[in-house]
C-alpha cells in the first residue's frame, strides 16, 4: 500500500482535525458522520467512505475530499507539505518515540457512501426554518418549534423535513404551497422528531413516512415499533382507504396500536387549518 493510500485510510480524520482546533458537535453527529465546528467558523463533515478513506465536506466552503485535501484546504499545503506532516500520524510498528504528544480520541464514523456524505453536507448548508409555510397550515409556534432540528428551507425556499434510517440522515422531503418533492439523490426513510421531552408532558416520538411506503421504510417502521414495546402507538393516517392500510399495518406489527383519526376531512391538516 502506498504512502498516500495509507494517509486517507488510517488516519482517523476526525482526530486529526480536532487536533487542528475543529470541536465535535455531538448534538448533530451521528455514527455514520461526525459535524466538527472550527473557532474560525468553519464547520466540516466527516463521513467514512466505503473504501475505508476518511472524507470530509465542508458546509460553508467549495471543498471536499480525503485528508490530503482538507491539509490543502485548510493550509494551502502541496504535496510533499502533506506528506511531512501527515507521516507522524501513521502508526509505526516498533517505534519507541521519547515523548508521544497526546492526541484526541474521537470515533471513526461508520462508512457510507460519497453520496450520502455530501447529502448530509448539503442539509447543514441550508438555513434554519424561518416560519410561514406550516403556521399557514394551521400548525402552533410551539408545535413548529419542538420540531425544528428537523426542519430547514432549501435554496429555493422550500421547507425541508429531515428523514433518517439506521445509518443517519437519508434524506429531506420538500414541500410548498402547491409542491412536494424529495431530495435528489436521497431516499426516503422516516421523519423522527421527538416532542414533550421536558418533565410536564409525556415524551413522545413522532414517525412520519412521507406519502407511500417503499418496501424500505415499512421494514424501518416496523423495526422502530418493536424496539420500544411498552410505548403507547397511535396511528394518525389518512381517513381513506389507504390510512386504514397503513393503519393496519401498523397494527400488525404492534397490535395494541390506537387510531386516532381526524373529526373532519380526510387528514388531520383539515382539522386544523384554520
Amino acid at each position: 500500500m502506498d504512502e498516500l493510500e495509507r494517509f486517507k485510510r488510517e488516519i482517523n480524520l476526525a482526530e486529526f482535525a480536532a487536533s487542528e482546533g475543529y470541536d465535535l458537535d455531538r448534538r448533530e453527529s451521528s455514527r455514520s458522520s461526525l459535524v466538527m465546528r472550527h473557532g474560525d467558523g468553519d464547520k466540516i463533515i466527516v463521513a467514512t467512505d466505503e473504501d475505508d478513506h476518511g472524507v470530509f465536506f465542508s458546509v460553508k466552503a467549495n471543498a471536499s475530499g480525503s485528508i490530503i485535501d482538507f491539509l490543502q484546504h485548510r493550509q494551502g499545503l502541496n504535496l510533499g507539505q502533506v506528506r511531512k506532516r501527515l507521516r507522524a500520524w501513521l502508526p509505526v510498528p516498533f517505534s519507541f518515540p521519547a515523548a508521544p504528544k497526546p492526541r484526541p480520541s474521537l470515533p471513526k464514523p461508520q462508512p457510507v457512501g460519497k453520496d450520502r456524505a455530501a447529502l448530509i453536507a448539503q442539509w447543514h448548508r441550508f438555513a434554519p426554518y424561518a416560519g410561514g409555510y406550516l403556521e399557514g397550515r394551521g400548525l402552533a409556534p410551539e408545535t413548529v418549534a419542538a420540531f425544528a432540528d428537523r426542519l430547514r428551507l432549501d435554496e429555493r425556499g422550500n421547507t425541508a423535513f429531515r428523514h433518517d434510517d439506521r445509518q443517519g440522515l437519508a434524506g429531506w422531503e420538500l414541500k410548498n404551497r402547491g409542491f412536494t418533492g424529495f431530495a435528489a439523490g436521497g431516499s426516503k426513510a422516516l421523519f423522527a422528531g421527538r416532542a414533550g421531552v421536558t418533565p410536564d408532558p409525556r415524551p413522545a416520538l413522532v414517525l412520519s413516512f412521507a406519502g407511500s411506503l417503499s418496501p424500505e421504510q415499512r421494514e424501518l417502521l416496523a423495526h422502530v415499533l418493536t424496539k420500544h414495546p411498552a410505548a403507547e402507538v397511535i396511528t394518525a393516517t389518512d381517513n381513506d382507504a389507504q390510512g386504514e392500510e397503513f393503519a393496519a399495518m401498523v397494527e400488525a406489527s404492534r397490535p395494541d396500536a390506537r387510531r386516532a383519526k381526524p373529526p373532519k376531512g380526510k387528514d388531520w391538516n383539515d382539522a386544523i387549518r384554520p
